[in-house]
């Protein structure tokens, strides 16, 4: 599971429309965030930040999925 992955199945639900709304809407980061993080670049606090929103919108399983990420990346060394 990749963070384009939970961006894809959150823009099939129609909560975004681009990876420039994804990135400043539910990673907190600038608009090109996700594009020059790449697919496991995102960092922990982007992680948090995405966990939250997600949380907001209620969209649990997308947040599981982002929670599973967090945890990938703190285990990381």
């Amino acid at each position: 599971m990749t963070i384009y992955d939970i961006y894809e199945a959150a823009k099939a639900r129609g909560l975004v429309r681009s990876k420039r709304e994804f990135s400043t809407a539910y990673l907190g980061g600038a608009p090109n965030y996700l594009a020059d993080a790449g697919l496991d670049g995102c960092s922990a606090r982007a992680l948090l930040h995405l966990y939250r929103r997600l949380g907001e919108e209620g969209q649990a399983d997308l947040q599981a999925m982002a929670f599973r990420r967090l945890l990938e990346t703190a285990a990381r060394p």
